[in-house]
């Protein structure tokens, strides 16, 4: 085997410095990637259980919509009754009766 020059010598360090680079930048990517699909999961699992939520609040709000639509019907109902009741009173005669007396 022929001995290595000196400038060879020195490109063969290099390159291996540099391998040496890549192996530990290789791996900081790797960890980091690791991380990101941790998180990602992590971010998914949140987004699921807020699809969950939203599910039972529009439910809910739909109960709420129609419970208070049913109140507005109670309460209609109730004000057309009074009216009635009033123009009955009033038919009677009987307010009139008793600011007379």
């Amino acid at each position: 085997m022929l001995p290595l020059l000196d400038d060879e010598e020195t490109l063969i360090a290099r390159l291996e410095t540099r391998v040496g680079q890549l192996s530990n930048l290789l791996q900081s990517l790797h960890k980091r990637c690791e991380q990101l699909e941790k998180e990602l999961r992590t971010t998914r699992d949140e987004r699921d259980a807020a699809s969950g939520q939203v599910q039972a609040l529009r439910v809910e709000v739909l109960r709420l919509q129609d419970e208070m639509t049913a109140m507005r019907a109670k309460q209609q109902d109730a004000a057309t009754r009074v009216r009635g009741l009033l123009e009955q009173i009033d038919r009677l005669g009987l307010f009139e009766q008793s600011q007379e007396s």
